[in-house]
């Protein structure tokens, strides 16, 4: 199987899709095992011919299948901790660091490069149906991100609301906003408003 070469946030990505952390009512993206592996081919460049395998693996398994879903969601939780501390500049926690350690451990070897057209990518092992296998490129991002966090700057939105992490790669490094036209906009809509009853 091949893995393109993966965006360096999309652990990023991966903790994002449950959105509005700090609000009453998150709103989840991932419901069951057929949405992680959409997500997984769309966002992570997963062939749909692996996708087809698990998808075939799991309709008999359903038990399985739910099992391997809620491990996913449960490293999802972990990266998504670990980077909200990272942001903060506080330790990641050891629960987490050995949950991602351990996955990685796990997960397929990018030892391979093969070329793909005039591109290129990591050639990997059959995946297996496990949270190391699925989430591969996930994981590997993650690692790679733990180890470059000092060089880069990961932030998580102000709004205490959303809480979404990004890479901040604006020019001044102020950035404090997932996305200025959501985010950014209802901050600067309140504060105006503010204002206005202030007068």
């Amino acid at each position: 199987m091949l893995i393109p070469a993966i965006r360096e946030d999309l652990c990023l990505n991966y903790a994002n899709t449950l959105s509005w952390r700090g609000s009453e009512t998150p709103a989840e993206t991932l419901h069951d095992l057929a949405d992680l592996l959409g997500w997984i081919e769309r966002s992570a460049g997963m062939g749909a011919g692996a996708a087809r395998e698990i998808r075939q693996w799991s309709r008999d398994r359903h038990r399985k299948a739910a099992k391997l879903f809620a491990a996913a969601i449960a490293m999802r939780e972990a990266i998504f901790r670990i980077f909200a501390a990272v942001a903060v500049g506080e330790p990641i926690g050891d629960q987490d660091f050995v949950a991602l350690q351990t996955a990685l451990a796990e997960a397929p070897a990018r030892s391979r490069l093969a070329r793909v057209d005039s591109r290129y990518a990591w050639r990997i092992e059959h995946l297996r149906p496990s949270v190391p296998g699925l989430l591969a490129p996930v994981l590997w991002s993650a690692g790679d991100l733990v180890l470059n966090a000092g060089h880069r700057r990961i932030r998580q939105c102000a709004n205490e609301k959303c809480l979404w992490l990004f890479l901040d790669e604006s020019k001044s490094g102020t950035r404090r906003w997932c996305d200025m036209t959501s985010c950014g906009n209802r901050a600067k809509a309140r504060r105006h408003y503010s204002k206005m009853m202030q007068r």
